[in-house]
């Protein structure tokens, strides 16, 4: 692994052997790991502070297109936020039409909740997941800088797939603790191959003993609000499977009850924002994003996945309420357009 983080040496030739080596081993012990990209040179402060404006200009435009003024909604990334613009908007409002108004295939419009929240069907979730987000050249081009990382994690070519960001703006609660991936008791004993467009994960390693999914954000701000996991839980695919009575295959997130967790001895790790730091973590462990009630968390979605050579996905490939598309529905023709 160092002989492949090789190619991450700076100019100045910083020694980051000892920091990825600890990274690396917090990763397979405890399930995830930490890392300043900054310090460590894989990425420059003008370059996250360039991704958090792309983010940023990509989510007001989502709302200024439905015509919210841009002057009432703007976001102090690095103070507390003391009112919201977003939440708890009266029904007959221009942002509560912008945050849950939807319209038929025929045109016609309607509202698609009756108790407001913020999720990936309301104007929160879907500012963040714009397809010109996916496909933006410059996001995919800087995360592309992520390559020589993620090969030497998984230790083998890797695909890298498009996605998203994700604000959360307080006040919020922790988001419900989950797994991207599947308990089907025929993979008790390890999880097989896995191609890399397959959304599911069926086991936190495969038959070699490598994380069979890595799953990844880069801090774009400083928050309180960050990442929770509960350590050591990648090792426990069996027992969180028993305990689960093995539910199978899932098109979406699996839920985890927090009693489990304590049934089985494991504990609640938290990790804080921080501008330009990584956390990388084994699809096998539960985890969410903690409760934000002071300064808004922005952080950049990360997915490269273990492929037989480098390769870069041409179509979204997403799990639960991500998009998903077919071949021919936008391709890297989107991206040229853009």
């Amino acid at each position: 692994i160092i002989l492949e983080m090789s190619a991450l040496q700076t100019e100045k030739q910083v020694d980051i052997s000892s920091t990825i080596k600890e990274a690396v081993w917090s990763l397979r012990d405890n399930g995830y790991m930490r890392l300043n990209l900054i310090e460590i040179g894989i990425l420059t402060e003008s370059e996250v502070a360039e991704m958090q404006e792309i983010c940023m200009s990509e989510y007001y435009k989502f709302f200024t297109d439905k015509g919210i003024d841009p002057a009432t909604i703007q976001i102090d990334l690095n103070g507390e936020m003391k009112t919201n613009p977003y939440f708890k908007q009266p029904k007959d409002s221009a942002m509560f039409k912008a945050m849950y108004g939807q319209k038929t295939k025929d045109g016609r419009e309607y509202i698609n909740t009756r108790a407001p929240a913020n999720a990936m069907n309301c104007g929160m979730g879907a500012a963040t997941s714009q397809k010109s987000t996916y496909y933006h050249p410059r996001l995919n081009e800087l995360r592309e800088k992520l390559r020589p990382l993620m090969t030497a994690l998984y230790q083998s070519p890797v695909k890298r797939h498009l996605t998203r960001f994700g604000i959360k703006l307080p006040p919020a609660k922790d988001m419900q603790l989950h797994t991207d991936m599947s308990y089907i008791k025929d993979n008790r004993d390890g999880g097989g191959a896995r191609p890399a467009d397959d959304p599911v994960a069926y086991h936190p390693h495969d038959d070699k003993g490598r994380p069979q999914r890595l799953q990844f954000i880069l801090g774009l701000n400083n928050s309180e609000a960050g990442w929770y996991g509960y350590e050591g839980a990648h090792q426990k695919y069996a027992e969180i499977g028993d305990g689960l009575d093995w539910p199978g295959k899932t098109k979406t997130i699996q839920t985890i009850p927090i009693k489990l967790m304590k049934t089985l001895g494991l504990n609640r790790v938290d990790i804080p924002t921080r501008f330009g730091e990584a956390v990388i973590w084994n699809c096998g462990l539960p985890h969410g994003n903690s409760a934000c009630s002071k300064v808004p968390r922005l952080v950049l979605y990360v997915n490269y996945q273990a492929d037989t050579e480098q390769t870069t996905a041409d179509r979204i490939i997403g799990l639960g309420n991500q998009p998903t598309e077919k071949k021919s529905s936008f391709g890297l023709n989107f991206q040229h357009s853009k």
